[in-house]
């Protein structure tokens, strides 16, 4: 907690901060910062409070934009994030296209993996991988995200090709790093789901460095089919089938989502935004667009 900077933000002395947070918190009857010599830090009570507030900002902001824009065309900057690999093939050469149509609106794309909070880290559009979120937000279905198996014709000349679980153990693995841990292979077979005891022979956050290293004839690699498709179809990597089924979790539907509040979905910017990256991206691999089924909202 920073009274002086945000005394210089404000332009006013620290000592005036001080007193008006003094004063709120008399005001309110509870301590919303704990002070010593050495620290000032949000008590229990103060860092709810200030979620709260948060929230009623976010709101009055979102408020005031779309009243600022309603008769205007859609302008301002909005802020987007994406899955790296995700976002490189399929959401940037959308984006390319949608600035051509919107030249007033200014892109600010974020590639990560980690996840967001699309009200407090000021998110206008996530598009994420996984099971369709439970959380206070609008999720459309771009994608099923099925996942594949693959490998280079010249790696499976030397190696051999994989038909079950436990001949995977004898290969060499190209394996995709999370923003928190290693993702295992899981493997379905009669007991059940269980991962898979394959030995990694190289290790990326970046799905198109594994790609790649797979295309050198380094090993399998396990990544999502929008990501594979086209060295797939030119034959730089051939789809390898097991007996059992392969993947990166334990069932469930998966998918890969585009998300956004559904309070900001009529400021102009957001509301062009989702209708253009949805026609473009839901058509997906198979050329069929995004269905009403399979969106949900909360």
């Amino acid at each position: 907690m920073n009274f002086s900077r945000a005394a210089k933000a404000f332009g006013v002395p620290a000592s005036s901060i001080s007193r008006r947070i003094a004063d709120l918190e008399t005001a309110l009857g509870v301590e919303l910062l704990h002070r010593t010599t050495r620290t000032v830090r949000l008590t229990e009570v103060g860092a709810l409070y200030l979620e709260q507030v948060r929230a009623g900002m976010a709101l009055l902001h979102d408020a005031e934009e779309l009243v600022g824009q309603r008769s205007s065309a859609p302008s301002g900057t909005l802020r987007i994030s994406a899955m790296p690999s995700y976002g490189q093939l399929l959401l940037m050469p959308a984006l390319q296209d949608f600035s051509e149509r919107y030249p007033d609106i200014v892109l600010d794309v974020q590639l990560s993996d980690a996840l967001v909070d699309l009200g407090r880290d000021q998110i206008d559009i996530a598009i994420r991988g996984g099971s369709q979120p439970q959380d206070r937000v609008v999720a459309r279905r771009l994608d099923p995200n099925r996942f594949v198996l693959a490998a280079s014709p010249q790696y499976l000349a030397q190696m051999g090709t994989p038909r079950t679980l436990d001949e995977l153990t004898q290969h060499r693995a190209l394996m995709y790093r999370g923003p928190n841990a290693l993702i295992k292979w899981q493997g379905l077979d009669q007991d059940g789901w269980h991962e898979v005891p394959i030995t990694p022979a190289f290790i990326s956050n970046d799905g198109a460095s594994l790609i790649a290293m797979a295309c050198k004839h380094r090993g399998l690699v396990l990544l999502s089919e929008w990501g594979l498709q086209d060295y797939l179809r030119r034959g730089e990597l051939v789809q390898l089938t097991l007996e059992q089924p392969l993947s990166v979790g334990r069932g469930g539907e998966s998918g890969i989502y585009l998300l956004y509040l559904q309070t900001r979905y009529q400021i102009p910017k957001v509301r062009v935004a989702v209708q253009f990256l949805v026609e473009r991206l839901a058509a997906g691999m198979t050329g069929q667009r995004d269905e009403p089924g399979n969106r949900g909202s909360r």
